[in-house]
């Protein structure tokens, strides 16, 4: 049940090691990762899709003891700003692909400084009663957690938590498998949030990871570099928009180009911006927070309780933003614009541990549903109070709270007998819904969220940056936008196999200069290479899974003309455009027409021993 650990060394640079912790066994044991595996992958995304390939069996149930959850770090986190990141890679419940979800805070950085030659933490088996993983620079150990069995992510971690002592939990939504259910570090500050990864952690009966660092590492030569990163990431232009205002200065970027959704992907705008962007939120701002060692302080406080603002939850607060994607699809998208409101629902579902991307669209879809008469939930449109009931009903499955636990489109299956509007109300790719950025509005948005690996997602490819919000492509056009999504997808994945921050401008030179300073071999243009061989990892996971170029697919919706009061008034994406998007992409993937890598493709990247029997053409 427990691990000692032992000839700590007082110099990292390369990390090599994997705890492994079997729930079934009570055993911790460590292991070493292979030389070729952390040269062709690095770490986080690529390396938790080659350990997937290679550890889990094809059709796992994603809540049954066999499929394995990894915690992962970066060769950076503990050394260098804005990389107090961890990623939580595994078999999706909610989707049934690959899922790698990351989220920030101090935690990564107290586990590194306990185990600072660890890669990460490998997950297996599943627990007969609740427990925690408990880790130190001196031993890792599994202990009861039946007392803690039932506790929010808040609660959690006030168990635990100190200046040196960081959790990674489950609230309640984790514990009953809700398919969207969060991991949640600190103190209910940061969230890994997308695929379900909370409802895997609540299958294995974990309740917690805690983690007591009190040795940082030290590296060589690395000293000037961290000077340098950290002084450009607290003055710099690059990441000014984060340091002086973060992610809710995205609202009245979205409602100028007709990209807000709102009444649940119907239009594009809302009737008054002023009450739902930074300025309305800015009466309850009372400070900022940062990651371990990141001098970005991206996180805005906000506290309603002293700031004289009226709205239906007047003394609302929450830890950390809300921001952009959980205003616009628990605001916008719900029709609800009250500040307070907004604020109340976004700590509810921190506190209990679900998605807000998700759970918005869940409760959009419910008060579609509900007004076309499929479904008697008695949630209207804009109804705060009503939709916070809801939400504990589904982080408890209680009720109809059973049915929405499993996503929209299970929903639309579970709640309607998957009636064709109720289908067509839920609005995903893959099974995971889409975030808070209307693809009518920047075409290329579309192809983002179809093709990304763990379902609708925006930080696979962002490229409504450089059509609607940079005017470098014409957004209601296919020209151009494949190649910016294969791109960009590329270069993030290589930002998620180092587990670093996406805010923080880790580019190809940046990483390589951070490698090269820790002894990797590695070449600038290799890294290239590492980010498209990541990617095309997961594609062979989704492929093994049964995933392919059907399930490429822009949500039926979007077709048919959007509401948006502005520039993108009327837009609808025809399945011609699409298809002319999906197919240009596959050929610059070297994919076949069906979505599959080549043979060459394979071989080139040096994936032919991880692709599963029948894939490559």
């Amino acid at each position: 049940m427990s691990q000692s650990i032992t000839d700590r060394p007082e110099e990292v640079t390369q990390l090599s090691k994997l705890l492994r912790v079997n729930l079934t066994e009570r055993t911790v044991e460590t292991e070493e990762v292979s030389s070729a595996l952390r040269d062709r992958f690095v770490s986080g995304k690529g390396l938790g899709a080659a350990l997937l390939l290679e550890e889990l069996e094809p059709g796992v149930d994603p809540l049954s003891p066999e499929n394995q959850l990894y915690f992962l770090f970066g060769p950076l986190t503990g050394y260098a700003p804005g990389t107090s990141r961890y990623a939580a890679v595994t078999k999706s419940p909610l989707t049934g692909t690959f899922v790698d979800s990351y989220s920030g805070g101090h935690f990564p950085a107290m586990v590194r400084y306990a185990l600072p030659e660890y890669l990460g933490i490998a997950v297996e088996g599943r627990a007969d009663e609740p427990v925690t993983l408990r880790i130190t620079d001196e031993e890792v150990t599994i202990d009861d957690a039946s007392d803690l069995w039932g506790l929010d992510t808040k609660a959690t971690a006030e168990r635990f938590s100190g200046r040196k002592t960081k959790t990674a939990c489950i609230g309640p939504a984790g514990e009953n498998e809700v398919k969207f259910a969060t991991i949640t570090s600190d103190e209910g500050t940061h969230h890994a949030g997308r695929g379900g990864v909370g409802a895997v952690m609540g299958s294995k009966r974990l309740k917690a990871v805690v983690a007591t660092g009190t040795s940082p590492p030290t590296a060589p030569d690395v000293g000037e570099l961290k000077v340098e990163h950290t002084q450009r990431l607290g003055t710099s232009d690059e990441v000014s928009w984060a340091r002086n205002g973060g992610t809710q200065l995205i609202v009245d970027w979205a409602q100028e180009v007709g990209t807000l959704p709102s009444h649940n992907w119907s239009k594009g705008t809302i009737p008054d911006v002023d009450e739902l962007n930074i300025d309305a939120f800015s009466a309850g701002h009372v400070g900022t927070d940062s990651c371990f060692g990141c001098p970005v302080a991206c996180g805005h406080v906000v506290d309603f309780e002293d700031s004289g603002t009226e709205g239906a939850f007047a003394g609302a607060s929450v830890d950390w933003g809300p921001e952009y994607e959980t205003i616009g699809m628990m605001g916008a998208n719900t029709d609800i614009t009250d500040v307070t409101a907004v604020t109340e629902l976004a700590n509810l579902a921190d506190t209990l541990g679900m998605d807000t991307i998700s759970l918005g669209n869940v409760l959009s879809w419910l008060m579609e549903v509900t007004e076309a008469g499929l479904v008697d939930s008695g949630l209207e449109w804009g109804d705060a109070d009503s939709a916070a009931r809801v939400i504990e009903r589904i982080a408890h499955r209680e009720g109809i709270g059973d049915g929405l636990a499993e996503g929209a489109a299970g929903a639309a299956e579970r709640l309607c007998d998957g009636h064709p509007d109720a289908r067509e109300a839920a609005v995903e790719v893959k099974g995971m819904e889409l975030p808070a950025y209307e693809p009518r509005a920047s075409y290329g948005m579309a192809l983002a969220y179809a093709t990304a690996d763990r379902g609708g997602c925006h930080q696979r490819a962002w490229p409504i940056g450089t059509d609607a919000f940079g005017g470098e492509r014409d957004p209601f056009d296919v020209e151009g936008h494949a190649a910016v999504v294969v791109d960009e997808q590329d270069e993030n994945a290589l930002t998620f196999s180092m587990v670093a921050c996406d805010f923080t401008a880790y580019d190809y030179d940046r990483v390589h200069e951070w490698l090269t300073a820790l002894g990797y071999d590695l070449e600038r243009e290799t890294l290239e290479t590492i980010g498209e061989r990541a990617w095309n990892a997961t594609r062979l996971f989704n492929l093994r899974e049964g995933f392919g170029r059907e399930d490429d697919a822009m949500p039926e919706r979007f077709t048919r003309p959007l509401e948006a009061g502005g520039p993108a008034d009327g837009n609808a994406i025809s399945e011609a455009q699409f298809e002319t998007m999906l197919d240009e992409y596959y050929e610059l993937r070297g994919w076949t027409e069906d979505g599959v890598p080549t043979d060459e493709t394979l071989e080139r990247l040096d994936l032919e021993e991880l692709a599963p029997d029948g894939v490559g053409a």
